[in-house]
C-alpha cells in the first residue's frame, strides 16, 4: 500500500486516513492509498514509523472491501 501526505478532503473508495500520523512516526497528516505494489529492499530509504492498532484495524478493512 501508498502512503501520501497528499491529503484530500474526502477518501475514495480503498483509502484510508491515517488517524494518529503523529504516532506512526509522519511528519504530516496522511493517507494509505488501494495501491499494491513489490519494492526492492534496497530502494527502501528508511522506516519512518509503525501504524498504531485503530489505523491497522482500519486498513484491514479496507482491503477487505478492495479485494472482494
Amino acid at each position: 500500500m501508498a502512503v501520501t501526505s497528499r491529503v484530500k478532503a474526502s477518501v475514495s473508495l480503498g483509502e484510508v486516513m491515517i488517524e494518529d500520523w503523529k504516532a506512526a512516526g509522519l511528519l504530516k497528516p496522511s493517507t494509505i492509498k488501494p495501491m499494491i505494489f513489490t519494492a526492492e529492499k534496497r530502494l527502501i530509504r528508511k522506516v519512518l514509523g509503525q501504524l498504531k492498532e485503530e489505523d491497522k484495524r482500519q486498513l484491514k478493512q479496507s482491503l477487505e472491501v478492495i479485494m472482494n
